[in-house]
């Protein structure tokens, strides 16, 4: 039998767990001034579980996956210590297109993927995990209620994609089997942190899951994500979805219902000001961002929602900055 650890060494395990507390208090602190709001609990467990599997690099620990931890991760990390970047915090891996509602984490390959927490209102930042490819298509996804889900979900999808190349590619096959081995092992790695009781794999697991999230949008919008307002602060516009999409596509000043909008926030329906800036950013265009700007900046002050307002105004006034990371950009 081995014997009980001496007074020093339960000593200076208890100091070293103290200090270890003491800064991750000091960097939720931290991240809290940088941000104005709390991040989700989610995104400190996973942290914890980053941490596990690489000590020594934990942004890059999952890198198995083509996914790299990046944005307010790197706080964590301590790569901003004693550095002051010229551009605010809030820049830092948002991408040109990307609302003021995402709040990008991770990073993939290829087109540009990368995942953030979507959050309607940060003041409550239960909300979900959503991605998109900021060189494709403007079409966002929700992947989940978390980070862990939302990687759970890329895993499966690439083991689809394997199921799939086993089938269709008879050469390659041994290497489409290794590959899907090692997306078991990180599976285990994944479900013995989360507890995840999911018992679907691959395609099975995708169809089950993808797209799922407690999120319930008041109203639908053209990205795909859709607004989470007070039922009481949304009125219709007069034009349903599809015909509202293909007019502000194919008018290069919609000032009609931009105006209607307008009269709705005025009447105390801030939500379908909220809506409709919502599709005009998506679209683009120099009018359309113009407008969507302005009933954006006047929703968010109307529902309170002070953060996003802030975000909008910061990334208004960087939007065409050469890189992501802000640090990029002092060089």
């Amino acid at each position: 039998m081995f014997g009980a650890p001496a007074t020093g060494q339960l000593a200076r395990r208890w100091r070293s767990g103290l200090v270890t507390i003491n800064c991750m208090i000091d960097r939720r602190q931290q991240l809290r001034e940088l941000y104005g709001f709390d991040f989700p609990e989610d995104f400190f467990r996973f942290w914890r579980f980053v941490n596990r599997l690489q000590p020594l690099d934990p942004l890059n620990a999952l890198l198995d996956l083509s996914i790299q931890l990046v944005g307010p991760f790197e706080i964590l990390a301590g790569r901003f210590d004693g550095r002051t970047p010229r551009h605010s915090l809030l820049l830092h891996w948002r991408y040109s297109f990307d609302p003021p509602e995402f709040f990008t984490v991770l990073a993939g390959e290829g087109d540009g993927l990368h995942w953030g927490y979507y959050l309607d209102d940060p003041r409550d930042s239960s909300d979900c995990v959503a991605s998109y490819h900021a060189a494709d298509a403007y079409e966002l996804s929700v992947d989940g209620n978390g980070l862990f889900p939302a990687v759970r979900l890329h895993l499966e999808e690439r083991y689809r994609d394997c199921e799939e190349d086993c089938e269709n590619d008879a050469e390659d096959r041994e290497e489409y089997e290794e590959e899907m081995r090692q997306l078991d092992a990180w599976r285990r790695k994944l479900t013995a942190f989360d507890e995840s009781k999911r018992g679907e794999i691959g395609a099975a697991y995708v169809d089950r899951w993808a797209g799922r999230s407690r999120r319930r949008p008041t109203a639908k919008t053209q990205e795909g994500m859709g607004i989470v307002v007070p039922p009481e602060s949304y009125r219709p516009l007069s034009r349903r979805d599809r015909k509202l999409w293909s007019y502000l596509c194919r008018t290069d000043d919609p000032v009609e219902v931009v105006e209607e909008a307008r009269v709705a926030l005025h009447d105390g329906f801030p939500g379908t000001a909220l809506k409709l800036g919502k599709d005009l950013w998506a679209i683009g265009g120099e009018r359309h961002t113009q407008y969507a700007y302005e009933l954006l900046d006047a929703a968010y002050a109307a529902l309170g929602r002070e953060v996003l307002r802030h975000v909008l105004r910061v990334h208004r006034e960087n939007r065409n900055l050469p890189s992501v990371d802000i640090l990029d950009n002092d060089d």
